[in-house]
């Protein structure tokens, strides 16, 4: 209980420093906009009250929990949404001339998006008053929602309080949304804003309205039906409730060296690698079988992954910086496979290096060349909704690196041997091991293998050739400290010795 009160208590103060600012902010900008919104209107002219009328301009007053109340120009052909969005967006214009701070725009632009758009009072000169529904014309385009405004209207807007003055609406509609309570809503008007029911959903089983008591700790469901008027109260939760249908836009991203690349379109747990392949055209004649791969979500790091591979294949001119959230999720997922972990510290040097390909390597480990045998694993494959497959274009390199004159791709030549790599690399260098530390690395397992003249070895494109280098000598001071290290262990047992005998 401490703690959510903590919470709470800290998601307050959060809320008033932010209002604060916006306040701070927008008191600080508001003689400003004022001055100029006027000048705009008036076409910086004096004009006295005659050509004002002749212009048919009029003053409305706007007052309550706006962000920017005062006294405005208007037309007489305008009506009040066309004022209040003309008044809003000529200030969001003003702001961007002052500041481009992006989080203090956010910060503005989600205050100024958040006024009440309902319940909104508009007072005549002559004493009427009307009820203002800015969200229902919207909805509907009724104009009696939306009149035109006369000189010396006076609008008022109520303080919205979509914390606890709410409806929210969910499930079975087009558009889920939370909105403002006004006294006198209906079911109808819950499903008017939440655009309508969902024709994707067959049948409608129930409407249920969850209603909390005042201490909100009971529970009182009550079910509907969608076409009953029923009168709604604040703090209403509305779930349209209908059997769920599984017709959705399942697809898969294939990229690469397919001849039709791009989005799949394929069935709920039933489509196959081989299926969704043959789709997109089948393999090109340069398609690397060996070296393709299935990505696929499992956690936040491969969903991240995923998202940079659709997003680049989208729009090839997109920057994307995934980089602090990657180094984010790495730390974070050392730190929770460590917290249990019984090792020496001598044994966490291996252990970062797996465990960050771990994180790296999250791919299916499928055999695309098995997609030859239609009765295979991989050509059996259930492929999920969002999965990538990236099939990279064949390579006909080895790569020859460490202690060897030149050190890049070569050619891959099947006769070759390992050794006949090295010598197209230049050679040895003064600092190789020579012959007695040359490793192949194998291209997809990354699989060690020491060479030697015992045995053959298959060398494939794609494969890696590291030839191992001599440590450096290490320098004097090097040498002095680890005898000096040793010296004083020794010394310290010498001295213990002397004292005990």
């Amino acid at each position: 209980m401490e703690v959510t009160k903590t919470t709470t208590s800290n998601n307050m103060d959060t809320k008033k420093m932010r209002n604060k600012l916006f306040l701070i902010i927008l008191f600080g900008l508001l003689p400003f906009f004022v001055s100029n919104f006027q000048a705009q209107s008036l076409s910086n002219s004096d004009m006295s009250s005659s050509s004002l009328e002749a212009l048919n301009l009029i003053n409305v007053t706007i007052g309550g929990s706006f962000p920017m109340s005062g006294t405005y120009p208007a037309s007489r052909t305008e009506r009040v949404d066309q004022l209040i969005t003309r008044i809003l967006e000529q200030y969001k214009a003003e702001l961007f001339k002052v500041t481009q701070d992006e989080k203090i725009l956010t910060l503005i632009k989600t205050n100024i998006d958040g006024i009440a758009k309902r319940n909104i009072m508009l007072k005549r000169f002559s004493g009427e008053t009307v009820k203002i529904d800015l969200q229902k014309f919207r909805a509907t385009g009724d104009f009696i929602n939306n009149p035109y405004l006369k000189n010396d209207d006076v609008l008022i807007f109520p303080t919205p309080d979509l914390d606890k003055n709410f409806i929210d609406i969910s499930g079975a509609v087009n558009k889920e949304c939370k909105f403002q309570f006004v006294q006198g809503d209906k079911l109808s008007d819950a499903l008017l804003f939440a655009q309508g029911i969902n024709k994707a959903y067959p049948k409608i089983e129930r409407i249920e309205i969850s209603r909390l008591n005042f201490d909100g700790n009971k529970e009182n469901i009550i079910v509907v039906n969608e076409n009953e008027e029923f009168n709604l109260m604040a703090g209403d939760r509305i779930r349209v409730i209908s059997d769920n249908t599984y017709r959705r836009d399942y697809k898969v991203l294939i990229v690469g060296e397919v001849n039709n690349p791009g989005y799949i379109s394929i069935s709920k747990d039933s489509t196959t690698i081989k299926v969704a392949i043959k789709k997109a055209g089948g393999f090109t004649s340069q398609a690397s079988l060996k070296f393709s791969e299935l990505m696929r979500e499992n956690d936040s790091y491969s969903t991240l992954r995923k998202q940079s591979v659709m997003q680049t294949f989208e729009n090839p001119n997109t920057i994307i910086d995934l980089k602090l959230k990657l180094l984010q999720l790495q730390k974070l997922d050392e730190l929770e496979i460590l917290r249990n972990a019984n090792l020496q510290i001598r044994d966490t040097l291996y252990f970062n290096i797996d465990n960050k390909l771990r994180m790296l390597e999250k791919n299916y480990q499928l055999n695309f060349e098995e997609l030859k045998d239609d009765n295979s694993f991989t050509s059996k494959f259930i492929l999920n909704d969002g999965d990538i497959i990236i099939v990279p274009k064949e390579t006909n390199e080895v790569f020859v690196w460490g202690g060897v004159k030149k050190t890049g791709y070569y050619e891959f030549i099947k006769e070759y041997n390992v050794f006949d790599y090295i010598n197209n690399a230049g050679g040895y260098t003064d600092i190789a091991y020579g012959d007695d530390e040359v490793y192949l690395i194998k291209g997809k397992s990354c699989d060690w293998l020491k060479v030697d003249d015992d045995h053959t070895f298959n060398i494939e494109a794609g494969d890696y050739i590291y030839i191992k280098k001599e440590r450096p000598t290490e320098e004097f001071w090097y040498y002095l400290g680890r005898i000096g290290a040793v010296a004083g262990i020794f010394g310290g047992l010498a001295t213990i010795y002397l004292a005990f005998k």
